[in-house]
């Protein structure tokens, strides 16, 4: 144990004083905080190289002014309740004579992200957006996974990591993708990261977007729009048709990246059709655009074949993030990119800037699991039950609202509800829901960015349900007929919005 102390003998003060004096101001500056222990005297004595009686003699003045105590076969602490000198630190600022301190400033207020929500907010009825079900992950294969790997780690936490990722996840992820996705790539194109939001900033900051044009799809998710924004990209948007991003509309002079969730798009939930595919890739290649292709939750089609990348169809011109946040969970952060085989060596080199690489046990876990077949039998599993899940909402709602809508059910984790005209606007319904315990969420009060605002878009509501029980569904849809067609009969809320 070592403090920031620093005697010098040829100081007008005692060897004595000077101990008081600097432990007193550690403690003022809230280094030093009431219960923290600090080196016996003995300890000290040796750090500072002087006489233990030294030292032994300015802790009884700390101990008679109440900033330290010791406490008997423990050791020396700083006391809890300190003296009154302890309420106010001193400042140059209070010296009337020294000029008010210039703090630094930023050009504008950053909002962040919000996805953290704490146990004790959570609703017991949340169709919250992207959140896998917990239930499901595959506790077991994991830790006898992390068991094998432990004795490896102990010899290879002493090393960085390669910036790109370990190598063999690397292998695994370019083999899945090449069955599951139609990706052939190499595992030198594949870079590791900390989840998709990662990838965004690594890719931006990898083409320098500042002040150049970022195509987004209108309505996209916030989190892109924001890591664009973040960068100095300007955001150009371009409307979302039934089947995908409206290529017609697309900017002439192209873009420095354009930024597209094709197989399942947030938030709408469409596919995008095969043709509107080929003139996006046709576009890229024209006008030398990055394409950006989040497939953030692919891994989940339901009643039909996975659809193929955009990176399968034109590699040389489009950058594939994938995450295992939805089909492992956001808490591991892990996620990946495939960049075009001309940008892979820069990509990894960006990366090394931003964190030189991940946690090497984590990797080599999801590295084996993927290889040995254990993730795709979790996935067919998991498949089950979300199509289940997904099912029981899209009964519920139409039970329950007849002429209500769903769509944008066909793959993911999420569907889109589109209210009657006659209903209260998606948000009031969204506060109203969240005070009974169901969370539902509108474009403007979920995860979402829309640019240029559609009035019909007033009426939609996003409903995740992977993280719900069937009979969770049943039971938030009975709730939500309460809300909308027997209001009266609700008595005093159940959960505090």
């Amino acid at each position: 144990m070592q403090l920031p102390i620093t005697i010098s003998v040829s100081k007008d003060k005692s060897l004595q004083q000077q101990i008081v004096d600097q432990i007193r101001g550690l403690i003022e500056q809230n280094v030093l905080r009431p219960g923290d222990q600090i080196p016996s005297s003995r300890e000290m004595a040796e750090l500072l190289g002087l006489s233990r009686r030294t030292v032994v003699l300015s802790y009884e003045r700390l101990i008679d002014e109440g900033w330290i105590e010791t406490r008997p076969g423990h050791g020396t602490f700083i006391y809890k309740q300190l003296p009154s000198q302890r309420i106010r630190v001193p400042s140059p600022s209070c010296n009337p004579n020294s000029p008010a301190p210039v703090l630094a400033q930023i050009d504008q207020p950053v909002v962040g992200m919000g996805l953290f929500q704490a146990m004790n907010e959570r609703l017991p009825y949340d169709f919250r957006i992207g959140r896998p079900d917990a239930g499901l992950f595959p506790r077991n294969h994991w830790r006898k996974l992390a068991s094998e790997y432990l004795d490896t780690f102990t010899k290879t936490v002493s090393d960085y990591t390669q910036p790109a990722g370990h190598l063999l996840l690397r292998e695994a992820i370019s083999h899945h993708l090449r069955i599951a996705r139609g990706i052939a790539c190499q595992p030198e194109q594949v870079i590791i990261t900390a989840g998709a939001q990662e990838g965004l900033n690594l890719v931006a900051r990898l083409m320098c977007i500042n002040n150049r044009p970022v195509v987004v799809e209108d309505p996209c998710y916030d989190g892109a729009a924001q890591a664009f924004s973040s960068l100095g990209g300007q955001l150009v948007p371009v409307p979302v048709a039934p089947d995908g991003i409206d290529t017609d509309q697309l900017p002439e002079n192209g873009a420095r990246i354009a930024y597209v969730t094709p197989s399942h798009q947030f938030p709408l939930g469409v596919t995008m059709a095969n043709e509107r595919r080929a003139a996006l890739i046709a576009w890229a290649r024209k006008t030398g655009t990055l394409l950006v292709e989040d497939d953030y939750d692919s891994d989940f089609r339901h009643n039909s074949v996975p659809i193929m990348a955009l990176q399968a169809m034109g590699p040389e011109c489009a950058v594939y993030l994938g995450t295992f946040s939805k089909s492992i969970g956001p808490g591991l952060r892990l996620g990946y990119a495939v960049f075009p085989e001309h940008l892979a060596s820069s990509a990894t080199a960006v990366k090394s800037i931003l964190n030189n690489g991940h946690p090497w046990l984590e990797q080599s876990i999801m590295a084996q699991f993927i290889s040995s077949g254990a993730f795709e039998q979790h996935l067919g599993r998991m498949r089950k039950n979300y199509l289940d899940r997904r099912n029981a909402v899209i009964t519920g709602l139409a039970e329950a609202f007849p002429g209500t809508k769903t769509s944008g059910y066909e793959g993911g984790m999420h569907l889109v509800w589109t209210t009657l005209a006659e209903w209260e606007p998606a948000l009031d319904l969204q506060m109203k829901a969240r005070k009974l315990g169901v969370g539902i969420y509108s474009l403007a009060g979920g995860p979402t960015r829309e640019i240029v605002r559609r009035p019909d878009h007033d009426r939609l509501l996003m409903l995740g349900y992977a993280c719900l029980t069937p009979d969770k569904i049943r039971n938030a849809i009975t709730l939500l007929k309460r809300l909308i067609h027997e209001p009266a009969s609700l008595s005093a809320p159940m959960v505090n919005g």
